[in-house]
């Protein structure tokens, strides 16, 4: 009963259930440390003796980390993912301890080592699990693994807040490090060997020669700008409540939750539906929706329950569609999956450095409209791109 039960769950994840814990809890792990600044940039940033558009910029110096993640990726399909992988949460939690002690512009060097150890776990994360599921199924299995971003803000974000009003800013940095370099030992340590459908000998003028390809080029591009709007988003609704409506870090915690729940609703419904409905198909519905609802959402101001409605339907559409777009672009060059990933990653880690203080300067300047209007474009655009160049196979690896 027991071995039918386990191997129901193995077909039904596309991995064992020993790879896939691991790879989840570090997931989760890494996504703690990616999500625990966005939604207190007025506490942690008060704490450092920083405004918030100066701790936008530190925000944009740990995403311009990310502009490195090719080497990584190309790193991965060398070397292996494991390695990478560990070293990853190991820069993590090295930096999230060296900004636990960080002073104003002394933050700077650890929200560099933080932004780069975000930025060379995913790319190798997600190339391990799809060099061992068939396209077909990969949607759901990355698609199961990305609920990891949902649960952070549903269960961890509330504890944040609640621990930044209790015992001060610096203590959820200074747990969440060590955590994160025990996380490094287990990946090492506990992931097993895999064989790679990848090639390992790509030269340097071949990888030039991936990057200038249409729909690589194409789906760099999309990531820049989706990231723009989803920092955007992640930037906004923190720094809009405690500013427009006076709520406090536990209270903002508990938004978060509430945008975390329909977050996970966004990952699962993408888990369950997207291998049917079509990666490219549900992608661009859900780019069109989400734009739709940032152009919406100014006219929610003032009204408190509308506004976090607003949120929470936005969570939802932009988790469905990151989500959703995972595996399609995992298959534009399945011969060089690391390095694609990495690609986007560059891509997506420029968004998310212009993004935040973009979004600082706008509401500083012309309030919330202008930040909607801007990531609404931003999400046309996208969802242009996707439909002229992005390739989408009935069969894949």
């Amino acid at each position: 009963m027991m071995n039918r039960f386990q191997n129901k769950i193995n077909s039904y994840l596309g991995l064992s259930l020993r790879i896939f814990s691991i790879i989840f809890l570090s997931r989760l792990l890494r996504d703690t440390g990616a999500r625990m600044i966005f939604p207190f940039i007025p506490q942690i940033s008060a704490g450092l003796g920083l405004t918030v558009v100066a701790f936008s910029w530190l925000i944009f110096i740990q995403s311009m980390a990310g502009l490195v993640g090719p080497v990584f990726g190309v790193l991965s399909d060398r070397y292996g993912r494991r390695k990478i992988m560990g070293m990853g949460l190991l820069l993590q939690g090295t930096g999230a301890t060296g900004l636990a002690v960080a002073w104003q512009g002394g933050a700077a060097l650890p929200m560099l080592v933080l932004g780069l150890g975000l930025a060379v776990f995913i790319p190798a994360q997600q190339a391990y699990v799809s060099d061992q599921v068939l396209y077909q199924r990969r949607g759901r299995t990355l698609g199961t693994i990305e609920y990891s971003w949902a649960l952070v803000a549903i269960f961890v974000l509330p504890l944040v807040g609640w621990l930044i009003d209790t015992l001060g800013w610096r203590t959820p940095f200074l747990i969440i490090g060590p955590l994160t370099v025990a996380g490094a030992l287990l990946i090492w340590f506990g992931l097993p060997r895999t064989e790679r459908h990848t090639q390992t000998t790509l030269s340097w003028s071949a990888i030039r020669t991936v990057l200038f390809r249409p729909n690589v080029m194409g789906a760099v591009m999309m990531a820049l700008l989706i990231y723009i709007a989803l920092s955007s988003f992640l930037s906004l609704w923190g720094i809009w409540l405690a500013t427009d409506f006076g709520l406090d870090a536990v209270a903002i915690g508990l938004v978060a939750t509430a945008i975390g729940i329909t977050e996970l609703g966004g990952s699962v419904s993408s888990s369950l539906f997207i291998d049917r409905f079509g990666k490219k198909r549900g992608g661009g519905l859900g780019l069109l929706l989400a734009a739709i609802v940032f152009a919406t959402l100014p006219f929610t101001q003032g009204q408190l329950f509308c506004a976090i409605g607003g949120l929470v339907v936005l969570g939802l559409l932009m988790e469905f569609t990151i989500v959703s777009l995972i595996p399609l672009y995992s298959e534009q060059v399945p011969e060089a999956r690391g390095t694609v990933l990495s690609l986007l990653l560059f891509g997506s880690s420029i968004g998310l450095a212009i993004g935040p203080p973009i979004t600082a300067n706008l509401w500083a300047q012309f309030g919330l409209r202008a930040v909607c209007v801007v990531a609404a474009t931003c999400l046309g655009v996208a969802f242009i791109i996707m439909r002229q160049f992005l390739l989408e196979y009935e069969a894949g690896q």
